[in-house]
């Protein structure tokens, strides 16, 4: 059974002082305390000055303004209970009722009044008033209230027969007060009428939790107990005359209350499993609004939440605005104060109980609670700041950080250009990000003033004898130079005089970049110790060698560039899923390309169902998974046939057949009884690796490096890892030759070697502590596995080889699977997981495999150094089809996301089918396929296009009885069908003398699509043969409706041009001012886009049809095109053609679109724009379409 809550805690009412109340319920003790120096998260300093012991149990309470020790206490019997709790006198005074009943609520008000609020009785009034102004002239050195005659009768009584739940007084008008009727709603009071009706009645449910905004006391909130909702009402809502009109429509038409002003009906969250079901436990604990900020309310719920709602006014007309009109309010931001208040594990003890706000000695200081944990301590929280992260928010800090331009010189000799790059004006109109921040001396102090008073204010004493005056510490800020402390003293784009390397080339790959870099700017320790002189291990030295970058920030413009987009080079040179790809992409970073060495062993392990026995599919697996038989949040996943999970023997025997499968060697350690587990362990610490090959690399490398004997020693110990100790020995012996030093440890291991003969493993480290005196703590601090060596000769623990974290977790995970016992082999690896997910260590792969417990490592890796990428790149693996967590959907989602940004479509694309076809479960995707993102819309009627609705609707509307004239198909537009036999005869007529015009006129066309140099020539459709009499019965008015049709804008419907609702077409491009899609007039004859048509004369593309112009050029079908023959423009035209851009003209009245500004280009006009200029052609119109924010990366 838990404890009871430690209490309640209440900051004075009265401004003018610095204390605060605290109510101790589990040792019924009411203590007043003052602050006394610090008020910030984690430090609050104060000191007792006061208590009353003995408290009874309490219902309500309430605390004095205008005398600091005077509490009020409301029990469950009936009695009023006054306190002082300032001089240790434990006095009291009671304040006895006619009828005993329980005491709700109790409120003093600043005139001297107290009001006490009382469950209901049938024969009497429920809201007692009491007079206790003469306590306030009492003499405070007295001791308790011996001076004072007790209290008697009431001044008032008011609400007969009712429940009176909650009660307060206003402090701009002591003499009215709210109270909170249960069942009926809440009603004002002014104590000066002697009628005692209420002046106001709000009619609602909320009638707990009262609490008046102290900044405009024209508001008070309250809540219900069996709603987690907060309702803020405007006692100004007398009459509706009084209203405004917006006021009363927002009344009737949102069913807003009468006298609300803002109604919020989930202002907490609510518990599907909430501890606390009574009924009688309101969902909300406690309102208070600020002191100093005005509309700034905190609620705090049963469960522990806490939240800040910041209100402010409705944008009321001026021409709408009624003096003493009720005002509708709204939340402009909120606040959640404690996040983790869902934690059960972490938030146990730290639940907060009870909160109040501190009134801070100046309006400068941001605001502050104070809140009351579970656990009994104080604590500070301190609301958000919005306006000192604002100028912040400006700032396009993520990558590419677009939107930067017009503050550069046109020549920047610095400028890294590129090989080939132009260098163009409107290349050059661009900023660095870091050069931002560095605003105008004039602006500085306005745009940066909240942070730079929020920073200095951050450590300075708030309350007591040494408290900070906030004024002139402000000022002092102000008017200092905290802009270049805070910055540097040249701005956020410190240029230094760094260099890279020489043989450096802007076209070496990001490896190459990155680690030309690291060498030119050093590192921490370098001598390979911590501050304590040990070895240090491999997870320091990963991040030291990361850090090298993240240190410094003056790096050189090309340095930069680097830096700032390491990832879309990396995407670029191909870092997606060719895993060996990947390890030369990252060859910079040792630990990374061992995480992608991992990654391929795995993947090698897992093809052609390697990993897979019936039931189980253990792909990508990892040690620590595999010794727990975890199988993940998605367990049905890694089961076939909806089959059950094995139980240990199931799992040994499906490890036995994979592990023949794959021809894994018996296990020969230490005795288990889970040798199969231990094979596919020992296995998957080798993935990746290959033993031989690295000790060859290593001996064609030391005649280079003076380190060059630690290949022979890393063999040398892995050798001794695998049980083979004369393998060891035998490298040492070789290596001695150019390393004698290593010759004396190869004797020592042979001594080891003959004593390892020699009876069992307790006699044999016995023997060798006998045989050789050696102290590891003079072994090598330099070269781990040299280390590990000794220690094995010194100590003969394998434990201590597992522990020495200068060594490789994948070393140490071998050893450990190799040598300890199954309980003890368990612990460690849990401790080892444990510590790798903490740290962020993504050497813990070999742990974890690619499943739920990397996502916890990877997230830590991303918090530690931003490279969501590979964190993406590596869980796509596996997630969605085997893990389930929201981590790795929000990488993914950032990555393209990244990629978007940078424009590199063609990598997004890949990245999703490549990462789709690696979530296949079963043959079928798991992940979702992205929704549409092409939809025809028309800009005037707002209308999607839909060539089949319209098909459907234009037979329809032709033909109302359903069936279609003659011999026509439903897929025939019905504007090819006419609909009179004598309209037929015409068009035939009509159609006959055009093409003899036309063959007057090409007397060498072949066809009647083929197109050269000729003039424009009317082709008029020939419409299908008549249909049967019968059939062509229809009404004169639609017959003639159909004859009145133009039937080029149906077909420019067909075509996609125009719109089927609206037959608006699409715009025209602002270079040529010709509509887009149409046949054009500049490309006649010169390898053109279109074939003959009635929209204009055709060029080389042959066989065109009667439809004429169409979407996108080069398409060669109805819309003609350059996929027809070349045959009728002669030797002339094929010159021409060879000499013109085919690509270009291909795609020539393809529309390009800028969605800034929503102009229309045809591709090539823009390509010949744009070449030139960065804004947009339009004179009116100032989009920069062009603009790139870094020209650098050249993604094309």
């Amino acid at each position: 059974m838990d404890r009871p809550e430690p209490g309640l805690i209440r900051w004075s009412p009265n401004a003018g002082r610095d204390l605060f109340l605290h109510i101790n319920l589990q040792h019924h003790v009411v203590q007043l305390h003052e602050p006394t120096g610090f008020a910030r998260k984690g430090k609050f300093e104060s000191r007792t000055l006061g208590k009353y012991d003995e408290l009874p149990p309490l219902t309500t309470f309430d605390w004095s303004p205008s005398v600091p020790g005077l509490v009020a206490v409301g029990t469950s019997t009936g009695v009023v209970n006054i306190l002082r709790v300032d001089d240790n006198s434990n006095a009291v005074l009671d304040l006895n009722l006619k009828m005993s009943r329980t005491c709700q609520a109790v409120a003093f008000s600043t005139a001297g009044k107290l009001a006490v609020a009382l469950d209901r009785v049938r024969s009497d009034n429920c809201l007692y008033i009491w007079d206790v102004n003469r306590l306030s002239t009492m003499d405070t050195n007295a001791h308790g209230f011996s001076s004072v005659v007790p209290f008697t009768d009431p001044i008032d009584r008011l609400e007969p027969s009712v429940s009176v739940s909650s009660v307060r007084f206003f402090e701009d008008n002591p003499n009215v007060l709210v109270a909170g009727i249960k069942g009926q709603g809440l009603r004002i009071h002014d104590l000066r009428e002697q009628s005692h009706s209420s002046v106001v009645h709000f009619p609602t449910k909320c009638c707990n939790n009262l609490a008046i905004d102290y900044a405009d006391q024209n508001y008070f909130a309250s809540s219900a107990l069996d709603q987690p909702g907060v309702m803020v009402w405007d006692r100004r809502a007398t009459h509706r005359q009084v209203a405004r009109p917006s006021y009363n429509e927002a009344v009737k038409d949102d069913d807003l209350p009468w006298g609300g002003a803002l109604r919020l009906e989930k202002a907490v969250r609510v518990l599907t499993q909430d501890p606390a079901q009574d009924t009688n436990t309101s969902y909300i604990r406690s309102i208070r609004f600020c002191r100093d900020k005005p509309g700034m309310l905190g609620v705090l719920s049963r469960a522990g939440q806490l939240r800040i709602l910041d209100t402010r006014h409705e944008y009321v007309e001026p021409s709408d605005q009624f003096e003493h009109s009720p005002e509708l309010l709204e939340v402009a931001r909120s606040y959640e104060m404690d996040p983790f208040y869902l934690d059960n594990t972490r938030h146990k003890h730290e639940k907060i109980v009870s909160f109040d706000w501190i009134t801070m000695p100046s309006p400068i200081a941001q605001a502050r609670m104070l809140v009351l944990r579970k656990n009994g301590n104080f604590d500070v929280l301190e609301k958000p700041s919005f306006t000192s992260e604002y100028p912040f928010k400006l700032i396009p800090w993520q990558a590419p950080h677009r939107g930067l331009e017009g503050k550069e010189p046109p020549e920047d000799p610095s400028y890294p250009w590129l090989p080939g790059e132009q260098k163009t004006h409107s290349v050059l109109e661009r900023i660095s990000y870091h050069q931002t921040m560095d605003f105008e001396i004039p602006q500085t102090q306005e745009i940066l003033g909240p942070f730079l008073t929020e920073k200095a204010l951050a450590n300075k004493q708030l309350f007591g004898p040494d408290k900070a005056n906030l004024t002139a510490v402000v000022e002092d800020a102000m008017q200092s130079d905290v802009y270049t402390d805070l910055i540097g003293p040249d701005g956020f784009n410190r240029i230094s005089d760094l260099k890279f390397p020489e043989g450096y080339s802007t076209t070496a790959p990001i490896a190459e970049k990155l680690a030309a870099l690291r060498m030119t700017v050093g590192g921490r320790s370098p001598n390979g110790l911590n501050t304590r002189g040990e070895p240090l291990g491999q997870l320091e030295r990963h991040e030291n060698l990361l850090m090298k970058l993240m240190d410094r920030s003056n790096f050189p413009r090309e340095a930069q560039v680097i830096l700032d987009h390491t990832m879309i080079f990396r995407a670029k040179e191909g870092y997606l899923f060719n895993y060996r790809r990947n390890q030369q992409i990252v060859a910079d970073d040792p630990w990374l390309q061992d995480m992608w060495a991992w990654i391929t062993g795995a993947d090698e392990a897992a093809s052609d169902g390697g990993m897979m026995s019936h039931p189980l599919d253990l792909s990508y697996m990892g040690v620590y998974t595999l010794w727990t038989n975890d199988l993940g949040s998605k367990p049905q996943a890694r089961l076939s046939d909806h089959s059950h999970a094995p139980d240990q023997a199931g799992w040994e025997r499906c490890l036995n057949a994979i592990n023949k499968k794959l021809g894994l060697p018996k296990f020969d350690g230490v005795d288990t009884k889970r040798p199969h587990h231990r094979e596919m362990c020992l296995e998957m610490c080798k993935w990746g690796r290959n033993y031989d090959a690295d000790l060859i690399d290593g001996q064609s490398i030391s005649s280079l490096s003076k380190d060059a004997s630690v290949w022979h020693t890393m063999a040398a110990a892995q050798a001794l890892f695998r049980g083979d100790t004369r393998g060891a020995v035998q490298v040492l012996k070789q290596a001695s030759t150019d390393h004698p030093e290593l010759l004396f440890v190869s004797l020592a291991l042979q001594l080891v070697g003959n004593v390892t003969q020699e009876g069992d493993r307790m006699n044999k480290n016995n023997a060798v502590k006998e045989a050789l005196d050696f102290d590891e703590r003079v072994a090598s601090k330099t070269d781990p596995y040299l280390r590990a060596i000794s220690s094995i000769i010194a100590t003969g623990d394998w434990l201590t080889i597992a522990n020495q974290r200068s060594l490789p977790l994948r070393d140490r995970v071998y050893v450990a699977v190799r040598y300890l016992p199954d309980d003890a082999l368990t612990v460690w690896l849990r401790a080892e997981t444990e510590a790798a997910m903490e740290a962020g260590n993504i050497e813990g792969i070999v742990l974890t495999g690619i499943t739920d417990p990397l996502v916890d490592i990877l997230s830590r890796y991303v918090s530690k150094f931003g490279d969501f990428q590979t964190a993406t790149l590596a869980l796509s693996i596996c997630s969605p089809r085997f893990i389930d967590d929201v981590r790795a959907a929000a990488f993914r989602t950032a990555y393209r996301a990244y990629l978007q940004r940078h424009h590199a479509f063609f990598l997004r694309a890949k990245f999703d089918v490549e990462s789709t076809k690696r979530s296949k479960h079963q043959g079928r995707p798991t992940l979702r396929p992205p929704g549409r993102q092409i939809a025809l819309r028309c800009v005037y009627c707002d209308a999607s296009t839909s060539l089949h609705t319209h098909n459907n609707s234009s037979s329809n509307n032709s033909n109302p009885s359903g069936h279609l004239p003659g011999n026509a198909s439903p897929s025939i537009p019905s504007f090819m069908v006419q609909h009179a036999a004598a309209q037929q005869a015409q068009a035939q007529a009509q159609a006959t003398a055009a093409a003899a015009a036309a063959a007057q006129q090409q007397p060498t066309s072949g066809t009647s699509g083929s197109g050269g140099g000729g003039v424009t020539t009317p082709n008029i459709p020939i419409p299908p043969p008549p249909p049967p009499p019968d059939a062509l019965q229809l009404p004169p008015a639609a017959a003639a409706a159909q004859s009145s049709k133009n039937p080029f804008t149906e077909k420019m419907v067909q075509a996609g041009i125009s719109c089927p609702n609206c037959k608006r077409h699409l715009p025209r491009c602002v270079v040529c001012l010709e509509i887009v899609g149409m046949p054009r007039s500049d490309l006649s004859g010169s390898g053109g886009t279109e074939g003959t048509g009635t929209m204009g004369r055709g060029g080389p593309g042959g066989s065109g049809t009667a439809a004429g112009g169409g979407y996108g050029g080069g398409a060669g079908i109805q819309a003609g095109g350059t996929m027809g023959s070349l045959h009728h423009g002669g030797d002339d035209l094929h010159h021409q053609m060879s000499a013109v851009d085919m690509t270009n003209k291909m795609a020539a009245r393809f529309p390009t679109f800028c969605l800034q500004c929503e102009h229309v280009l045809h591709l090539d006009h823009a390509r010949e724009w744009f070449a030139r200029h960065q804004e947009c052609p339009v004179p009116e119109c100032r989009c920069k379409c062009n603009f790139r924010a870094n020209p650098e990366l050249r993604y094309r």
